[in-house]
Order: C-alpha cells, then structure tokens, then sequence
C-alpha cells in the first residue's frame, strides 16, 4: 500500500489521498471528467465549476517531452527510438513499472522477447554466392584504388583500412563470412564496380597524358565489367535493406553513386533516398545520446550520414524532388579531423568534406528562398531578390574566407591540380548558377535575337533611378555572378582535362559543365563575344568526352548539341540580315541620287548641253578594256536600244556628263561618305583613270 500511495501521490499530484480523494478520482475515471484539487476546491468550485479543474499531472506545463533511444545491437546495427512512437510510449509504461517495483527485491522484473530487424525473411545463400563473382586479388586492389584515388574525393564513403581487412577476409578465409555481412559483401562489390568508371584515369599513354574517350571507336569497354558487378551487388540489396545496419547504409548509398552518372533523378535518387531512410532507422541522423559505441563507428556514422544526406538532398535540389527529410530533424554531429581515433590512416580531405558541407547548407538556404517566390505577391518579388543577392554576396564572404593554402581557390595552368579542390571550386560555381539562372531570361516575351548586343542583365528592367544603378541591380548582379560562374567551371575543366583527367563517372564534373553550358548558350543568344564562343566551343569538347560510353549523358549531350546549332543558325541567319543591311544602305544612297533637286535644277539650266543616254555598255567598258570611261569607237547608240534584257535610265538621269563629270552627286557629302565607311572622301579627279584606267579601280 505505501508503494501505491507513493506512486497515486507522484502521477496525480495529490497531497492528500484519504477516502473522499480517492472516490474523487475514481469517479473522474468513469465520468471522464477532470479532477478537483482538495487544496482550496470551494474557490475552485465557485471559479470554474465541479470536474472542471484539472490536476497537475494533466496540466499543460507538466508536458514531458520524449528522450530518444539509439540501442546498439551486434554487426553495426542500431535500434532507434524516435520521438512520441509506440516504442517509446511503451518503454515509459515499463520504466514506470519497473519503478513501481523497485523497492522489491524479489519483484518480477519486466522480461520481453526483443526483436529489431525480420532476419528469418533473409536468404541464406546470396552472401556466399557471391563470392564467386569476385575478381582476383591484384584487379580487386587496383580497382579499389582507382575508388579512393578519383570516386571519393571531397565526400565519405567507407574508411580504407576497414575495407582492406574485409578484402583480406573475403579473399583469405571466405568460410568466416556469414549472412549478416551481406552488407559488407554489397559494398565490396559496388566498390569495385564504381572502380572499373575511374579506370581509365589510372592509364597513360607514352607521353604520360590521360587518354581522351573521343579518341578510341570503343573508349570503355570495361562498363560491362562494372555493369556485371553491379548487377551481383544488386541482387543483394533485398537481404541489405532486410539487416538495416551500417553497412546497409553504405551499400545504398555507394551504388548511388555508381548510378549518379546513368540516371541521376531516377535510379540514382531512388538509392540515395534509400541510403538516407536507412541511416534514420539506424539514428544517424540525431546526435548518439551516450556512449555506448565504439568512437571509430561514431565518427563512421557521422560522416556516412552527412555524405548520404547531403548528396541526395543536392541531387533533389537540382533536379527538382521534394525534400526527403526536414533540416529541423537533424542534429547528428559534424565529422570531426580525429587522426588519433583511426585504426589505420586517417580519412583524407576532412577539410574539403566540412567546406563542402557548408556549401551544400548554403545551397540549400538559396533554394529555400528560390522556392518562395511561387508564394510572393509582385510588390514582395523586389525584396525577394534583395535576400538573394545578399545571400550570394554572404557565399562570396565564405568563399573568400578560406585558406588558399588548404584549398587552393585559384589553380593556374602551372601548378598541381588536386581533384577535391577542383570539386569544391566547381560546386560553388554551382551554387552561385543556380541562384542566378532564374533571372537570366529577359522579363519581356520579345523573340532575342543573336544580333542584339545586350546581356539578358542589360535586358532587365533597372530601377527608376540614374541608369548607372541598373548595373548595381540585385537581379543584374545576380545574373552576371552567374555567367561568371559558367565561364569559371569551363576554365575548371580545361584545368582537368591538361592535368589528372576529366572524370566521366564524375557527377559534379559532368553536372557542373552541363549547367555551364546551358547558361553560355542564354548568353550566345544575347550577344557575340570571343570568350562566350570559345567557352561554348571548349564546354561542348569536354561534355562529348565526358558522355562517351554512357546513354543518358549522350542524350543530354545530344540536347545541347541540339541548342548549338539552333544557335549556329541564327547566326548565319544575322550574317544573312547583315548583308541585306549593306543592301539597304546602297538603296538609301540610290534615293539620295534619284531625288538630288539641286542636280536637277542644274541639269535644265544647262539645256544646251546634250546629255548622252547609257548605252548598252558591254563587260569591257567595266573591266577597262575599252578606253578611259567611254566607248572606244566613239559610236553613240540610241535611248531604248540597249542590249536585250538590259534596262537603260531614262534620259533625264544621265551617269556621265560630257565635261567628265560625274552627275548628280548627293549634296550631302558626309551623308554619302558615311554609307562607304570613314575614312571614304567623294573625289572626281581622274574619273577616267584609276586601277588600270577604270572607274574607281572597277
């Protein structure tokens, strides 16, 4: 009874539990009313009235908010609680309980049969099976360098040394494995599949250059061996997802990767979604509550999440999916630089991998503020763009805060190119695309031509101020950080390509070039320049070398090939309108002639003088075969009797005058030199001379 008494006394928040108390409370049970505090109950009752008083234990600010759980299990598996779940509530009632009989000595205690992941729905063949796609041992190490070497670079996947002595095991007693390391057996053959995409770039030719794709007729016959051990990691998925451990998590989340450079919103997101639900089921991505785990698989853990987790948000971000997971829901720990804690060598690139962490938040920040605008009314769009523009100007800070002795932001032809610093130059390059480009469009619906010589900036509508703050306009500025970005992800690439090598499996790589690309043609659209034509000319090399072997890049390939000639022929067509401009202004000058009255005036005051109508004149006469501007024989032919097909001017509009000069002549001479270009004076000195005794030198 004293037990009892201690715990109606805890959960009611009754000081006094006598007979009359107690009949309270259990007739609030079967009323399902509230209960009347003892303590002052006439004041209460007159204030609110009976059953209307609630006690403290159901009071709003007795609210207990739910301690979340991550169980270690064996084999990398955890078991998460989550907030407010059946499994939680139900885990209260039995810490309830066991306080009820903890003074108890020989108390039942609360026993339960535990059951966390459905293991009798696993295969118990697919893990040894296997084992019998392997390769030999020496193509197994050669093709998991070529991983850590070009696949990994500014992300984490899985520590090396831990991958060499599973390898050991496979290779050297392959009995020891049992069907709860499918996950392991997963990421070894994924792993080398992803190997046989970075192949190529472990390869040189006699002068040590890597071999360009566009210079073979069948540049990677090696994707039907990673396709092959693709297609065996597959086949282990079912059993992967059915054990749900660490592991589980790395092998969705490596052939993710695999599968980033074939179908990136489709396949590829699909496994990355998949990598990121089973890092939750794990707890990964809350902060680890105690200390139960061993601080290599924490840091594991940490960096296998924020690597899932923001790989497939990006993805979803460029390619317009919903987000998977809300930020509020995270707060797992940050990969820390621990070299100490490591068994073996420490992850390389920890700064590269936080930088790009960060840039990645950042991305997310701009697309969230993007996304806003479906929601704005037109006169909040101008502060809208503001946020924008000071976001960007918040990433340059950032970008301009790292230490160039770490990153090396600026590379030169010269120098050493390291492939995560490239990586991370070009993701923010990308970042500042994506905050740009959907301004790039002008704002009219007027066609753009090729031969207008505004940017899409120009074409904006700039504040009604001075027109030199047009160039200060958030969306112009938005959109120039944007071009600028383009032509530095070409110039990232060509640095690529002279030193370690485009990668072609390379997302960012790819990605980033494509997205460049797409912005250089809005600007050819606009206006010409040298720099413009040849980033498009560079970016379109680079983007076939990069699509060989894989269709969906070919097809994407195809669609801004598509896009290049559309603008080649607006460009012929601008050479074309360009021709018939020169055409026009001969028209203009041969209105000037036609309608000189002064010549006019001129030509009846000299009645006298006999004008000489155009004779038929023959090729000679042009070429200078027949004399000095006149015909050789002296034989004057008749008005009208032209050669046939030949039209003559009317005699009022003589070409030639019998003094040599030539009439009529517009009286506008700057107006006349201007349509011949500067530097053009009309003289008429030696109009029977010239170039071989012809006119003009014709």
């Amino acid at each position: 009874m004293a037990y009892m008494e201690r715990l109606l006394a805890h959960y009611t928040g009754q000081t006094r539990l006598d007979a009359e108390t107690l009949k309270t409370l259990a007739d609030s049970v079967e009323k399902g009313r509230t209960v009347p505090d003892r303590s002052g109950a006439a004041g209460a009752d007159a204030a609110m009235g009976t059953g209307e008083v609630e006690v403290k234990s159901q009071s709003s600010d007795s609210f207990q908010v739910d301690e979340i759980t991550v169980q270690p299990l064996e084999n990398n598996i955890t078991h998460y609680s989550g907030e407010f779940s059946h499994w939680n509530f139900s885990m209260r009632i039995k810490q309830w309980i066991e306080q009820c009989v903890n003074d108890a000595p020989d108390g039942p205690k609360t026993q339960f049969k535990e059951y966390y992941r459905p293991e009798e729905l696993q295969s118990t063949s697919n893990t040894v099976a296997s084992l019998s796609s392997l390769p030999p041992r020496y193509v197994a190490d050669f093709l998991v360098h070529a991983f850590f070497n070009h696949a990994e670079t500014s992300y984490f996947y899985v520590e090396r040394y831990w991958l060499q002595e599973k390898l050991n095991l496979v290779y050297e007693n392959p009995g020891a494995l049992t069907r709860r390391d499918v996950g392991t057996m997963c990421i070894i053959l994924i792993i080398i599949a992803i190997g046989t995409q970075y192949a190529y770039l472990d390869s040189r030719d006699e002068r040590g250059r890597v071999p360009s794709a566009a210079a073979e007729s069948n540049p990677f016959s090696e994707d039907t061996i990673g396709i092959m051990f693709y297609q065996q990691a597959c086949r282990l998925v079912p059993d992967v997802i059915t054990i749900s451990s660490l592991e589980s998590v790395q092998a969705c989340l490596l052939i993710g990767l695999y599968t980033l450079p074939l179908d990136a919103s489709g396949l590829s997101y699909v496994y990355l979604n998949l990598a990121v639900k089973l890092a939750i089921q794990n707890g990964m991505h809350r902060k680890y509550p105690g200390e139960g785990i061993d601080p290599v698989i924490r840091e594991t853990r940490n960096r296998v999440w924020w690597t899932a987790y923001t790989t497939e948000k990006r993805i979803g971000t460029f390619h317009g999916r919903p987000v998977s997971i809300a930020a509020s829901e995270v707060d797992a720990e940050m990969p820390a630089d621990r070299p100490d804690i490591w068994p073996g060598e420490a992850p390389p690139n920890t700064p590269h991998m936080l930088a790009t962490l960060q840039l990645n938040q950042a991305l997310s920040r701009i697309a969230h503020q993007i996304s806003l605008f479906k929601t704005f009314e037109k006169h909040e769009i101008p502060e809208g763009v503001n946020r924008l523009a000071d976001m960007k100007a918040q990433l340059h800070n950032w970008w301009n805060s790292l230490p160039e002795s770490t990153f090396h932001k600026d590379p030169t032809p010269t120098s050493p190119i390291f492939r995560p610093d490239m990586h991370l130059r070009l993701e923010y390059c990308g970042v500042r695309m994506f905050a740009g480009r959907p301004f790039i469009f002008p704002r009219d619906s007027a066609r753009s031509t090729a031969s207008s010589s505004g940017s899409p900036a120009d074409s904006q509508v700039p504040p009604r101020t001075s027109s030199s703050n047009s160039k200060t306009h958030p969306r112009s500025i938005l959109v120039a950080d944007c071009v600028d970005a383009a032509l530095t992800v070409i110039e990232t690439c060509r640095l690529l390509r002279n030193s370690v090598g485009l990668a072609r499996a390379s997302y960012t790589e790819f990605s980033s070039c494509r997205a460049a690309l797409l912005v250089i043609i809005t600007q050819c659209l606009q206006k010409k320049t040298d720099r413009l034509r040849e980033a498009l000319r560079d970016g379109m090399e680079m983007l076939k070398e990069m699509s060989a072997g894989g269709e969906s890049a070919k097809s994407e390939m195809s669609l801004i090939e598509a896009f290049e000639r559309a603008i080649a022929r607006l460009d012929a067509n601008d050479d074309i309108s360009a021709k018939e401009s020169d055409y026009a202004r001969f028209k203009k000058w041969e209105m000037l002639w036609k309608t000189d009255t002064p010549a006019q005036d001129a030509q009846s005051e000299r009645s006298h003088d006999t004008s000489l109508p155009i004779p038929p004149h023959s090729s000679n006469f042009w070429r200078g075969m027949g004399g000095h501007g006149h015909a050789s024989n002296g034989n004057h032919v008749a008005p009208g009797a032209g050669r046939q097909g030949t039209a003559s001017l009317p005699p009022a509009m003589p070409f030639f005058g019998l003094d040599g000069s030539l009439s009529p002549m517009p009286p506008a001479l700057d107006e006349f030199s201007a349509m011949f270009g500067n530097g053009y004076v009309p003289g008429f000195e030696g109009l029977g001379g010239g170039v071989n005794g012809n006119w003009m030198g014709l």
